[in-house]
């Protein structure tokens, strides 16, 4: 009886409708869209990952400790000297949360790049671009990839002058652990939106009534302008200038010429630019116990101004 359930709904997925639903549904609702498929490998496992991600948010979101406004967290201060220093104040729960969901939002961007890429049909090819920051044989003779890498290494540190007022039970080793795995994942997840689906989908519309060479540089464009949007400069990420920046490098190392794509070495530049950035901010600042219940309010004085983090680590 289930079977006969089943099959007609997988029958009807293949097609642009139902691949259509599918989506839709597997962004609503963690593994329904793959189940719909029959993809029953990633219904376990990307659904299953999604379900756990937005558990321990839900979870460490309902703590008293959690701090829901930017304003509790970031704020900067002005020394006699004009020196600036950027005061971060964090619990356990918020720096959790924001992992967490992180995690969830791009595991979830993977899946709508896996639906789309092959128009619902078995995509085996995405366990392997998730690991694309890994594969150095791939990029690892590109100046494309190595000429961000050095501007990232070559600026100054992004945790100079900044100070992380954490939780006993917050250890300076245990974010920078979890935030490699949050950024590299961040790469992922951006890439495949952002240049796997928009810029994509972008490019072949445009082609259906401009040539090739006007139809790239408009979805590079056009698609740089829709990740510049996306990134607002609160808390981690860049401003909407900077990012849409980035995007048109990355998209260009996306598209570089008129019928390749290369998703592997775009997600790697982003990933790795993140996970240092990351590094470097929180290997190079200052760490101290946060007393309890203190905030970035509590903490302010009356020359000091709140300002969002992308001043100091710039991540897209």
């Amino acid at each position: 009886m289930v079977s006969l359930m089943v099959l007609p709904g997988i029958t009807l997925a293949r097609n642009t409708t139902g691949c259509f639903l599918a989506g839709l549904g597997e962004v609503i609702f963690p593994g329904i869209g793959y189940m719909f498929l029959g993809d029953w490998d990633k219904m376990l496992i990307m659904g299953g990952l999604r379900w756990g991600a937005i558990n321990k948010v839900i979870t460490y979101s309902d703590s008293p400790d959690y701090q829901d406004n930017a304003d509790q967290i970031y704020l900067t201060r002005t020394a006699e000297d004009g020196t600036e220093y950027t005061d971060i104040f964090l619990s356990r729960e918020t720096f959790y949360t924001d992992v967490y969901s992180s995690l969830y939002n791009n595991l979830t961007f993977a899946s709508v790049y896996d639906l789309y890429d092959k128009g619902c049909e078995e995509n085996n090819e995405t366990y392997g671009l998730m690991f694309s920051s890994l594969q150095f044989w791939h990029y690892g003779a590109e100046w494309t990839f190595w000429l961000p890498i050095a501007a990232n290494v070559a600026s100054a540190s992004p945790g100079t002058n900044v100070t992380y007022h954490i939780d006993e039970d917050l250890t300076k080793n245990e974010m920078r652990d979890w935030s490699f795995v949050q950024y590299q994942l961040v790469g992922v997840g951006e890439e495949m939106l952002f240049r796997g689906v928009i810029q994509r989908g972008l490019f072949n519309g445009f082609s259906s009534f401009l040539s090739k060479g006007v139809a790239r540089w408009s979805s590079i464009l056009l698609g740089s302008a829709i990740f510049g949007a996306a990134h607002s400069g609160e808390g981690f990420t860049a401003n909407t200038q900077t990012a849409f920046l980035y995007g048109v490098y990355l998209g260009w190392v996306y598209h570089p010429a008129e019928g390749d794509f290369d998703l592997k070495q775009a997600i790697a530049i982003h990933s790795w630019w993140d996970t240092l950035i990351t590094y470097r901010l929180l290997n190079d600042a200052e760490f101290v116990e946060r007393n309890n219940g203190e905030t970035a309010q509590t903490y302010q004085t009356t020359s000091a101004r709140v300002i969002p983090l992308f001043a100091v680590s710039m991540k897209f």
